[in-house]
């Protein structure tokens, strides 16, 4: 076991150390700064106390504070974990060598390197005394996974785990005070015997000096032989065949993780009609306001919300909300040998921490679900202009046979058009703002929903 201490950060590494780090961090894919004003001040230096001599580097990390206008509530703490070696055995992740009064010292990346894997394994009380050579194993074996943007996620082969396949270990980037849901969900999934996520095996969570609880990494056990979700389903439009089947097995899987959900954790308020659509009206709004696209529908925007806060207010008996996923699209499944499994329960990223993690409809995690097959579809280029809605009636089918909503059939419609409506235009901003030649995609989907109502 890994003692962990958290100091301030001017206790912690040689203000080299920091200067190097900030002509670094803007580059990363996960800095949430971008290019825009943004201004880096280290917070807080977590340090291991090796006694057992198993980690063999210096590990630590440092929770660096950015303020900045362009920043989600201008102002997130970002994980900056590092190991500092021998300037003349530089490892994997090696950021660069900086002079400190001790002498020079090689910095790394934490997140790539064997020794901060050992140190925060070990920190969740997780034993590596059995792979033999500790870092050699890890080193030969533990890989990075590439195209994560919001977090850092190792594919560990020989960690303990039940099942034998070894564990994923996901050093979350962003980090803010709270329980996680990433693992809160996961680990009540696991805890109530549901296998339709990858099993919930450990977290590392510190304190901070006015006590907020703040959690740094998770360990899931490894999903063997697994594809992405969204991957297999382009692969499957680009040879023009039917994803039916598979949505909906993957339909069934999310109706009996809402289910299980409702059960295992504490059910949230009833739905108040007109807060819920005033939260949709804001985002529309907003949306509205950011891409040119949408101005010459707002009028149809207005009337749908207007339809849907009359039927919810009409409904003759409240809808609780629960924890659901909160950003749910094919990225976040895996299919293996043992079917769908459903993984990162962070939510929304752009959406703030507190309004992403609260109880909501589960009609929003089919929204995004819904969505994810009109991506699918046209980056997949499937040939047939029907994929699309084939696999989302087969998926949606699915759900509904499983689970029921609470909700009138009608009202259920409505409010499920409603939140695919709301999905389809923070999709219409964010390809304005990153890929305007995509903006086409959410676009499509936007006057669906509204010719659905029309």
């Amino acid at each position: 076991m890994v003692d962990v201490a958290v100091v301030p950060a001017a206790e912690g590494p040689d203000p080299s150390v920091a200067d190097l780090l900030a002509a670094w961090l803007p580059g990363r894919r996960w800095y949430p700064g971008g290019t825009g004003d943004v201004r880096a001040e280290p917070w807080l230096a977590v340090t291991f106390d090796d006694d057992g001599g198993t980690v063999g580097a210096d590990v630590l990390v440092l929770l660096v504070r950015l303020t900045g206008p362009t920043l989600p509530g201008g102002e997130v703490v970002v994980q900056v974990p590092l190991v500092l070696t021998d300037a003349d055995a530089p490892g994997p992740g090696y950021i660069g060598t900086v002079a400190t009064p001790s002498g020079d010292v090689a910095v790394h990346d934490g997140a790539a390197h064997p020794a901060c894997w050992i140190a925060l394994l070990h920190s969740m009380g997780i034993g590596t005394d059995d792979v033999e050579g500790d870092a050699a194993a890890l080193t030969r074996r533990g890989r990075v996974l590439a195209g994560e943007q919001s977090n850092t996620s190792v594919i560990l082969p020989e960690v303990p785990s039940p099942g034998g396949s070894g564990g994923m270990l996901k050093i979350l980037r962003t980090v803010a005070p709270g329980q996680h849901p990433d693992v809160v969900v996961p680990q009540a999934l696991t805890e109530a015997g549901w296998d339709g996520v990858p099993r919930f095996l450990g977290a590392l969570k510190i304190a901070t000096p006015d006590d907020a609880t703040v959690h740094l990494a998770i360990l899931a056990e490894l999903v063997p032989d697994a594809e992405d979700g969204f991957e297999l389903a382009c692969d499957v439009a680009s040879r023009g065949e039917s994803f039916a089947p598979l949505a909906a097995d993957l339909g069934r899987v999310v109706a009996e993780m809402h289910a299980v959900l409702r059960r295992a954790l504490p059910e949230g308020p009833p739905v108040d009609p007109r807060a819920f659509v005033a939260g949709l009206r804001r985002r529309a709004a907003a949306a509205v306001g950011e891409a040119p696209a949408l101005a010459a529908r707002e009028a149809e925007i207005t009337a749908l919300l207007d339809d849907l806060e009359r039927r919810l207010v009409a409904a003759p008996s409240p809808v609780a909300t629960q924890t659901i996923h909160g950003d749910l699209h094919l990225g976040q499944a895996l299919h293996g040998a043992t079917g769908w499994k459903i993984l990162d329960f962070e939510g929304e990223p752009q959406r703030p921490v507190a309004e992403r993690t609260a109880p909501d409809l589960p009609l929003r995690d089919v929204a995004g679900m819904l969505r994810s097959f009109g991506y699918a579809a046209a980056v997949g280029r499937a040939p047939d202009p029907a994929w699309e809605t084939e696999a989302a009636d087969a998926f949606l089918a699915a759900y509904r046979e499983t689970v029921a909503s609470g909700l009138e059939p009608d009202t259920d419609a409505a409010a499920l058009t409603a939140l695919v409506l709301d999905k389809a235009l923070y999709e219409v901003v964010y390809e304005t703002r990153q890929r305007p030649t995509w903006v086409g995609i959410p676009l499509a989907a936007v006057d669906r929903a509204l010719g659905a109502v029309s």
